[in-house]
């Protein structure tokens, strides 16, 4: 069922990127990679995995906050399969790393499913503080970043007062009384991650790794010798993040790449330069982290699961 979803999602995205070409004009298209100068791609790889080691620290944190100690080899090699799996709606997929680590150390999913909870509410805060610098080039927008924000904040409410809290775990403890202890063990570790000195400078450290990958999309403007500031990089490239991740398509594909490109041709450039940019960019960040994840995962994945799946592996 896995490898037909996966084949599925290659093909959607092999349409999506044939109707671009075709909207591009192919011969067109390909005059402009060729032009492309490949060492400025090189930047954005080197970018985006500074960024990938930032939101690394942020997962490692939240982590040993939960109560769970993997070894540096086992958490690295948890944190990278996992970006395997932003192909998936709204990255939901991600939520198998709490699974990979149930099979490396046995800890309990009542302390690893909050932290991939925590580790993607971090994300969706950071991209929208980033999309915030450019928002007023796009008043539209302004209400989807504004409705996050709630949502965010309505979780935020429901986990840190104790009066509202209790009424959720009430509702839910009424509904499904066989997991009333997991939905209490699940509350206290959001607690924990949620206490304002970690969420806050947690958020601030998320911030910090997209913004590498926004400067990552800044140089590969300059390689088709096009000039975009770093502010409007940074609404554009996150504005598009946010908005793939929310649409549930998945992994965004189509409405990122579209959405970069209908605001580079705002910003004058021509239909062919626009997607050729949103084509590289998405190769050296999203595509890059797939191809990443699912290499590490299947060139580690024996020497760091227990054969017996039980975490029994500590070394």
């Amino acid at each position: 069922m896995a490898k037909n979803k996966t084949i599925l999602i290659i093909f959607f995205a092999l349409i999506v990127y044939a109707a671009m070409g075709i909207y591009a004009d192919i011969s067109q298209l390909t005059a402009a990679m060729q032009m492309f100068h490949w060492s400025y791609f090189t930047l954005l790889l080197l970018f985006t995995s500074i960024g990938y080691l930032f939101r690394y620290l942020k997962w490692d944190i939240f982590l040993k906050k939960a109560g769970v100690h993997l070894s540096f080899k086992q958490n690295f090699f948890v944190f990278i399969s996992g970006l395997s799996m932003i192909v998936t709606p709204g990255k939901l997929g991600e939520v198998w790393k709490a699974w990979l680590i149930k099979d490396i150390s046995g800890d309990d999913l009542n302390k690893t499913v909050p932290v991939v909870i925590m580790d993607r509410v971090t994300d969706v805060l950071s991209l929208v503080i980033l999309s915030a610098f450019g928002i007023l080039s796009y008043k539209e927008g302004i209400y989807l970043l504004v409705v996050l924000l709630l949502m965010i904040l309505i979780f935020y409410i429901s986990i840190t007062s104790k009066r509202v809290s209790e009424k959720v775990i009430g509702l839910i403890e009424n509904k499904t009384k066989k997991f009333s202890g997991n939905v209490k063990n699940m509350h206290g570790t959001f607690q924990e991650l949620m206490q304002p000195k970690i969420f806050i400078s947690l958020s601030l450290l998320n911030v910090l790794a997209w913004f590498c990958e926004c400067l990552g999309f800044y140089f590969v403007a300059m390689g088709f010798n096009q000039s975009l500031s770093i502010p409007l990089s940074t609404f554009i490239f996150s504005f598009a993040s946010l908005a793939g991740g929310v649409s549930m398509i998945p992994g965004g594909i189509g409405l990122a790449e579209v959405t970069i490109t209908g605001f580079l041709q705002h910003y004058a450039f021509s239909p062919t330069i626009a997607i050729g940019t949103a084509l590289v960019v998405r190769l050296g960040s999203f595509w890059y982290g797939v191809i990443l994840g699912l290499a590490v995962y299947l060139l580690f994945r024996k020497k760091i699961i227990p054969n017996n799946g039980n975490g029994l592996n500590k070394d």
